[in-house]
């Protein structure tokens, strides 16, 4: 059953999942999730596959594989995943790989700050904004890129869509990561100067 702040949550993002519908459709959907319950709330997610009936939370079953994901980074305690309902292009999810909050996850904060710097590399927003809430009593932290003469509006990402920028995302990690490496190694192999006396 969800929590109180589950429930409240979750309808939350329905309701702004539904802003791109045509109004007629829009008005429709927002009366039929107003007047839902905690349970017929469940009900629906589970009857939509947006969750399977299971102890875990959303993010738990992402972080272990059971629902498809696009990982674009990860370290040992976080992972990073682009968002299937993005209100910009690039806007990323780094969530812990364990159920707990992100106060108690300082390697998912660190997790987003690597994958905006990977992203304003890779896509050239203006701006990145990072936002953390729970979300199913699990941390999550919103990589949103923000772009001049671009409203912000989430839509639905096409499986396609997110395979291309994934693709594209990882090659440019990829990319910063060996150039990284061979600075390091340049760096090392200066040749050491004679020891001046005076």
């Amino acid at each position: 059953m969800l929590t109180e702040r589950e429930f409240k949550d979750i309808k939350e993002q329905l309701l702004k999942q539904i802003e791109s519908f045509p109004p007629a459709q829009r008005e429709s959907a927002k009366k039929k999730i107003e007047a839902m319950n905690a349970e017929e709330l469940e009900q629906f997610l589970i009857q939509n596959n947006l969750i399977k009936k299971t102890d875990k939370c959303i993010f738990c079953l992402i972080a272990e594989g059971s629902i498809r994901s696009y990982k674009i980074n990860e370290n040992e305690e976080a992972l990073a995943v682009l968002d299937i309902n993005p209100i910009s292009e690039g806007h990323t999810l780094a969530i812990p790989k364990e159920h707990k909050t992100i106060e108690n996850s300082p390697k998912t904060l660190q997790l987003a700050h690597e994958t905006s710097v990977i992203l304003k590399k890779t896509l050239n927003p203006d701006e990145i904004k990072i936002e953390s809430s729970t979300v199913q009593g699990h941390g999550v932290i919103n990589i949103i890129p923000l772009y001049k003469n671009k409203k912000l509006e989430r839509k639905k990402a096409s499986e396609a869509g997110l395979r291309d920028l994934q693709e594209k995302i990882t090659k440019k990690k990829e990319k910063l990561k060996k150039t990284e490496k061979e600075r390091k190694i340049k760096i090392e192999e200066l040749p050491k100067a004679p020891i001046r006396t005076p």
